[in-house]
């Protein structure tokens, strides 16, 4: 496998058909190498495998000057997965990347999160809407089981949309998730109010003759709803209730954080998120720790002695 290529072709196959990786996934890995293919069909008279190097990455990795941090560490990872997977598959001899690191450094940025009583907003204005129409309704009910579903599980949007009818058990009460890296996870159903919205919904779906394998969600042409289409319903409530735009990311950071903040336990958090390392989660430890400086910066007794 000589050519460059070639390598990127079958790595897109191999992480495709093999390791499963999502479409987001994989639509990255094709952005990243995509923009190394470029740099190495002008600096190198024939873009080989065998011609890359450490340098040569090293100068790849310079020329991103005024790239985001994350976005030039995201590269270098996915240009470090390429030959790790070569190697591995004996298209290579030896990985010239291993133990490569980025010296770019990344600032500990904390997720953005929404306020508990801007959540109750969001999660009643659903339920308040007028309809007037059987299609109206229909829209109602399943906006409503769509917030609950994103702020009582914690799921990435992704995952909501992938859900399939199929995927739930009301008598056990557990969806089945399939998660990042195709690792699939149950999370369980715990609120009466996330229930009572998705057993309403699943009935609507079930009544309207779908198999249990349709997805969950749908869009107004009856296909699977796609993530724009789930960022765009947020959008609209947030306007609704007055408030800046709130993302499917934020409903997934707020409750991670205001679990943590009642005490459960870091990895049960981590379980619910479907995080492979415990080491992610702990970005919610740092927002908490926020949350403490504030409360205790209210309340504690030593700031109400006028002395």
């Amino acid at each position: 496998m000589r050519t460059l290529d070639l390598a990127v072709a079958w790595f897109i196959e191999h992480c495709e058909h093999h390791r499963k990786l999502s479409i987001h996934t994989l639509k990255a890995y094709r952005r990243d190498l995509k923009h190394f293919n470029e740099f190495a069909s002008k600096s190198l008279a024939e873009s080989s495998v065998e011609k890359i190097d450490r340098q040569f990455v090293q100068n790849w990795l310079a020329s991103m000057g005024m790239i985001k941090p994350r976005t030039v560490r995201r590269r270098l990872a996915t240009l470090k997965s390429l030959f790790s997977s070569l190697e591995r598959h004996g298209h290579i001899a030896t990985n010239p990347l291993a133990g490569l690191r980025s010296e770019v450094k990344i600032g500990n940025r904390l997720p953005r999160t929404v306020a508990r009583n801007t959540v109750k907003l969001l999660l009643r204005a659903p339920r308040r809407q007028i309809t007037n129409t059987v299609t109206g309704d229909r829209r109602k009910v399943q906006e409503t089981a769509l917030i609950e579903t994103l702020f009582s599980t914690g799921i990435r949007v992704s995952e909501a949309v992938a859900i399939d009818l199929s995927n739930i058990d009301l008598d056990r009460s557990v969806i089945s998730i399939r998660g990042k890296g195709n690792r699939e996870r149950e999370v369980p159903i715990v609120c009466d109010a996330f229930r009572d919205a998705l057993a309403q919904h699943m009935k609507e779906r079930q009544n309207n003759g779908r198999e249990e394998d349709a997805p969950l969600f749908v869009n107004r042409r009856g296909n699977r709803m796609s993530d724009q289409s789930v960022r765009i319903i947020l959008r609209r409530y947030s306007k609704k209730i007055g408030v800046q735009q709130i993302t499917p990311h934020m409903l997934r950071h707020t409750v991670a954080t205001l679990l943590l903040e009642d005490g459960v336990d870091l990895r049960h958090i981590q379980r619910l998120l479907g995080h492979s390392s415990i080491t992610t989660t702990t970005i919610y430890v740092h927002v908490s720790e926020r949350s403490q400086r504030l409360v205790l910066a209210r309340r504690h007794p030593r700031n109400k002695m006028d002395i």
